[in-house]
């Protein structure tokens, strides 16, 4: 497998992160996750989540170390995952990159009900589980705000092919069956 770039996108609470773990390691390929660039961040600085700016500023810089790993990667003419919650702009830092390196993307699209994912994200947001750095602190406790916040990454389908996975039900969800349609559309090519 040369030059693919698999993204997992989607809303938050949606399930990209575990499956872009379970992916990585079942393939043997290297995974960018921008907020495990945001843990590593709050783990030195401890900035205050309570502050919306330091959520913008330290999410940016998460984002900024992710797309420069994800282009240091490309260069090498490896397979990799980049998994994050992108938006529509998000393209624009990627385009000029897969261009360059002649990568192929693959997006795999988190999504489902929202109602129902908006639960996972409020029931995780107090679990001891979840990193400090990763908590919103009632910033989405509001369906309408998590609704709105989630829009872009819903809209997000940037790539050659596009996989939708409902995540509304976990029980549903075979990992193995989502490794097996982007096997198809690798081999396709």
């Amino acid at each position: 497998m040369e030059k693919i770039l698999i993204l997992i996108s989607g809303i938050s609470g949606a399930g990209k992160t575990t499956f872009a773990n379970y992916l990585s390691e079942k393939w043997q390929i290297p995974l960018i996750c921008k907020d495990k660039f945001k843990e590593i961040i709050w783990d030195r600085i401890k900035y205050d989540t309570d502050e919306p700016t330091n959520l913008q500023k330290y999410g940016g810089v998460a984002y900024d170390i992710s797309f420069h790993f994800c282009e240091i990667l490309m260069k090498t003419g490896q397979p990799l995952i980049f998994e994050s919650n992108f938006v529509n702009l998000s393209w624009q830092f990627l385009q000029p990159m897969v261009t360059e390196y002649d990568y192929k993307v693959v997006n795999v699209l988190f999504d489902g009900d929202m109602e129902a994912i908006h639960k996972r994200v409020l029931a995780r947001d107090v679990t001891t589980k979840r990193h400090p750095g990763l908590v919103t602190k009632g910033f989405f406790d509001d369906f309408d705000t998590y609704k709105k916040h989630g829009q872009g990454s819903r809209d997000f389908k940037y790539g050659d092919v596009l996989i939708h996975i409902d995540t509304t039900d976990f029980t549903t969800i075979c990992y193995d069956s989502i490794i097996e349609k982007i096997k198809t559309t690798i081999k396709e090519d």
